[in-house]
């Protein structure tokens, strides 16, 4: 920032960098102040002005051609009190980040991004043809299937229908192949009409001749059944007669009956008995009431009932005398109607018997007429049958041959409906066909588009964060640990070890190790270490990675500049630091050698103290300049010459 640099005792500030970047001189200034104006950016390179016309150009064209971000600037070359440790006390993915720009990760995230987008366009091709098989295969191929299917069908019926129609076209052919055609039939018609017509002549002449006969023989008949007529008609009224007779009679002697059970129960009632003549003898006054049982005390009373039961018997007595009268009546009227009848009948039946016998003799008389006429009718009806059948044939025959011509031209139209059944059917085969081979080309196509995807996948595996990055990210965490290591060993005597390795999940692991006196090696986490032993590891990651920057071509500075490395370490931990920032330095240390060059080429290393910090190493360095604050100014103090 401005004010970091500008105040009010330095209106303006201006910082000059020179150097050299590929055997090439540049120069690099800047100047800032309070005002706008009076800010700027200015590059020289070999010579040549390369300032642009903004600051910000300016900066755009620096940052192209030192191919380099100020991250890693500021990681090889400059070192604040407060960074020192960033690497070691750095999160996974920022630590991740930090050794990017020692190994390019780029090419190997295009390809995976390029080989991710290749998979997806060729999964989106692979989707898009499974959804164009999924209408294939179930709409077009199952419409197509339906299609030959109804196509097939309809072939079938077809093909039954005209089989049929043959078929009834040759049942009615074969019915009538036993006949003769039809002017045979014409000719047996004529014949059996001629032996007909003489038959009928035949016949009628037996019937008139019969005729004769019955003529003859009727007229006797007739008299004798017009007499048996006379004689049936008396016959019948006496019987008739006799049935009223039987009547009257069977009424009679019921009402006998009747009469002399009332006079039974009177009698058993009283006790009287009326076959003597005087009924007032035989009675006695009743001393009780025979119906209901009670005394008769009055003399009054019993001559009364006395006198009741006179009448009831004295009625009774003149009731059967009257029933045995009519009886008497009704039975000789019955009598003598049955002799009637019965003599009646005796004429009649002397009647019937000679009308039976006439009759038998004019049917013997006329029985082999019957007999003939029988046999000519029996003839006349069997030529009426086989005439009828041969007109009935006649007329079949003339129907089948309407009926014939009418199912031939059925057959021909069912001929050319089963044609174009055939080839509809086979169109719609060639379309099932033809929609088969293209579904089985998209499923060709689609298991090539899924295997290029799986192998796109595979490539994504490999040039993803689990493949080539992560063997990347492990040689380059080797080669880390490597390098941080040598400069540990320095700073530690050998008694401590810094471990990184890549875990399961490509997380960074960050150990350390501390060695006990026995000379074996017991693992720590790094929260556990001293301040010393954490500013050990974390001066040596940071140089480990200034060294191995040069030895991978990143960057190759000639100048460090480290502030305050010795905070938290004792005398001791101070004058291994010494040691080593001398020995980077020298020519023959081995340290830090980078192609055959010692020292990764530094030949400049600045580094900011406290003044009792200094005083302790101050004979590890060739100057040692010294600022000093007075009265609100700063003053450089030149090792050498005391120049201000």
């Amino acid at each position: 920032k401005v004010t970091d640099v500008v105040n009010d005792f330095s209106k303006i500030a201006e910082v000059t960098l020179c150097g050299s970047l590929n055997s090439k001189p540049f120069l690099v200034k800047r100047t800032k102040s309070t005002s706008s104006k009076g800010s700027s950016l200015t590059f020289t390179l070999d010579g040549s002005d390369m300032t642009r016309q903004s600051s910000k150009d300016t900066q755009t064209f620096i940052n192209e051609y030192f191919s380099i971000g100020s991250q890693m600037l500021a990681r090889t070359i400059f070192h604040g009190q407060h960074t020192l440790g960033g690497l070691l006390e750095s999160s996974d993915a920022k630590l991740k980040e930090e050794l990017s720009y020692l190994v390019s990760l780029e090419i190997w995230q295009q390809s995976a991004s390029l080989a991710r987008s290749k998979q997806r366009e060729l999964s989106r091709m692979a989707s898009e043809l499974e959804g164009m098989l999924s209408l294939r295969v179930g709409k077009d191929k199952t419409r197509a299937e339906e299609k030959s299917h109804a196509a097939k069908e309809t072939m079938k019926n077809r093909e039954r229908v005209l089989e049929n129609e043959r078929q009834t076209l040759l049942q009615k052919e074969q019915s009538l192949s036993l006949d003769s055609g039809v002017s045979d039939i014409e000719k047996a018609m004529d014949s059996v009409q001629t032996e007909l017509h003489e038959c009928n002549t035949e016949t009628n002449g037996l019937e008139e001749e019969l005729a004769k006969f019955m003529g003859s023989g009727n007229d006797e008949i007739n008299v004798l059944r017009s007499k048996l007529n006379e004689k049936l008609a008396p016959e019948n009224d006496a019987r008739a007669n006799l049935q009223a007779c039987q009547r009257k009679h069977d009424v009679a002697m019921m009402e006998l009956k009747s009469a002399e059970r009332q006079l039974g129960h009177i009698q058993s009632e009283w006790d009287a008995n009326t076959s003597v003549q005087d009924i007032s003898s035989l009675l006695s006054s009743p001393e009780t009431c025979r119906s209901c049982g009670q005394p008769i005390i009055s003399s009054t009373a019993q001559k009364h009932v006395t006198d009741s039961i006179k009448e009831k018997l004295t009625a009774a007595n003149s009731h059967v005398d009257e029933a045995k009268e009519s009886f008497s009546v009704a039975a000789l009227a019955h009598a003598k109607a049955k002799e009637d009848t019965e003599a009646r009948g005796l004429e009649a039946q002397s009647y019937m018997k000679h009308l039976r016998e006439a009759e038998e003799t004019l049917s013997l008389q006329t029985d082999g007429l019957r007999k003939n006429i029988k046999g000519a009718r029996s003839v006349q009806s069997n030529l009426s049958t086989e005439f009828a059948s041969l007109a009935r044939k006649a007329k079949e025959m003339s129907e089948f041959n309407l009926i014939k011509s009418s199912i031939q031209a059925n057959l021909d139209r069912l001929n050319e409906a089963l044609k174009s059944s055939v080839v509809a059917y086979e169109d719609c085969c060639s379309e099932l066909e033809m929609i088969e081979a293209n579904i089985a080309e998209l499923k060709r196509e689609k298991e090539t588009l899924a295997s290029r995807a799986s192998l796109y996948a595979l490539l994504v595996n490999i040039f993803g964060p689990k493949g080539v990055q992560a063997f990347v990210l492990r040689n380059v965490v080797q080669a880390l640990q490597h390098c941080s290591q040598t400069y540990l060993d320095e700073l530690s005597d050998g008694s401590l070890q810094v471990r990184m390795q890549v875990g399961s999940n490509d997380s960074i692991i960050k150990q350390a190790a501390v060695r006990d006196h026995d000379g074996t090696w017991r693992v720590r986490s790094l929260s556990s270490l001293s301040g010393g032993q954490w500013r050990r590891c974390s001066l040596s990651l940071s140089l480990g990675f200034i060294d191995l920057a040069s030895k991978r071509g990143k960057l190759r500075s000639s100048l460090l500049v480290l502030d305050e490395p010795l905070t938290h370490l004792d005398s001791a931990g101070r004058k291994s630091v010494g040691k080593l920032l001398r020995k980077m330095l020298s020519q023959d240390s081995g340290i830090g050698e980078t192609h055959g060059s010692p020292g990764f080429g530094l030949s400049t290393i600045l580094v900011i103290l406290q003044e009792i910090a200094a005083e302790e190493i101050e004979e590890c360095f060739d100057q040692i300049d010294e600022v000093i604050k007075h009265g609100g100014e700063s003053f450089v103090i030149l090792d050498g010459n005391g120049e201000e």
